[in-house]
């Protein structure tokens, strides 16, 4: 049985690949887990565009970086958290919150999984903060935890 393939597979291709494959293994697996199609020219265009709009949304993403790599490298930025006396915060800083730090001071969307960081925050104080993105973009930038004024 001629497959399409959809979605990349271990030990048999990459998406747009014709694979030629038992019939049971394509029709009990292949074709309900959605990882194939039967190969025929309209699933064939559909693919390519897929693979270009993939290919397009990978360079915008890769532009992104670029920019946010060159905006954010060492920045300072800082944070308000309710905290103990102690210095201790109430939360903790994420990379949830790290995203929404940077879109607040730079107007950077980034993605909260290029955000590495080791464990949540839960001091006050000064971190410096790694930024993992596509490509081989990285940047770090200081991070200021400073304690919420009671109001």
């Amino acid at each position: 049985m001629k497959l399409l393939l959809q979605e990349q597979v271990k030990g048999l291709g990459e998406p747009g690949d014709v694979v030629d494959v038992a019939d049971g293994y394509g029709r009990n697996y292949l074709l309900p887990e959605r990882l194939a199609v039967p190969n025929t020219p309209e699933n064939r265009r559909r693919i390519e565009t897929q693979k270009l709009l993939q290919l397009q949304r990978e360079a915008e993403r890769r532009e992104l970086a670029e920019a946010v790599a060159k905006s954010l490298k060492n920045a300072l930025l800082q944070v308000y958290m309710k905290a103990q006396a102690d210095g201790s915060l109430y939360g903790a800083v994420t990379a949830a919150v790290v995203v929404e730090v940077v879109e607040k001071a730079k107007g950077l969307n980034i993605e909260e999984r290029w955000v590495q960081l080791e464990a949540p925050l839960k001091k006050i104080g000064d971190y410096d903060i790694s930024l993992k993105m596509p490509g081989e973009n990285a940047c770090t930038f200081k991070l200021t935890v400073l304690p919420e004024d009671e109001a």
